[in-house]
């Protein structure tokens, strides 16, 4: 009997670690939360230089199904800079305008795979169906991004 309850309390963990490694590697738009203490969501920058990190509600705000990479990964006409877009479906594009026209204050932080890949001032932020997702020319950070949004599911 005791058998039984070990092979129970196992499964269960094994089950809750599971629930929680689908859960950080999530890709999507999330606004960034305001704590004063400890965080539930932290994440660090795929930026391999500077690490910063980021404390963010438990789900986005904005999920993978609500976008998709348009294209391939392209230069700037001075090949400074790459660059990829992502297509918001409708739903996706009508979150992002009300999180811009009601919520200026906040910012949204992009994750992919649970590293964040850029912040987005809703302020500053011109909400369009296609946006622009940039980085350093042949940065492993933006093939890294690039590689990773294409294949989220």
């Amino acid at each position: 009997m005791r058998y039984g309850n070990m092979k129970i309390s196992v499964t269960a963990t094994f089950f809750f670690l599971a629930i929680r490694f689908c859960a950080s590697a999530q890709t999507g738009f999330f606004l960034i939360a305001e704590t004063k203490g400890n965080c539930s969501h932290l994440v660090k920058s795929v930026d391999y230089q500077n690490q910063n990190e980021y404390c963010i509600t438990d789900e986005p705000i904005i999920k993978s199904a609500e976008f998709s990479v348009v294209g391939q990964l392209q230069y700037d006409l001075l090949k400074t800079t790459q660059f990829f877009n992502i297509r918001f479906t409708k739903s996706g594009y009508e979150t992002l305008k009300l999180i811009c026209d009601h919520m200026p204050e906040k910012q949204l932080l992009f994750v992919v795979t649970n590293k964040a890949a850029g912040i987005f001032d809703s302020k500053k932020l011109k909400p369009s169906q296609l946006m622009p997702i940039s980085g350093v020319a042949d940065s492993k950070e933006i093939k890294w991004v690039f590689e990773n949004v294409k294949n989220a599911k």
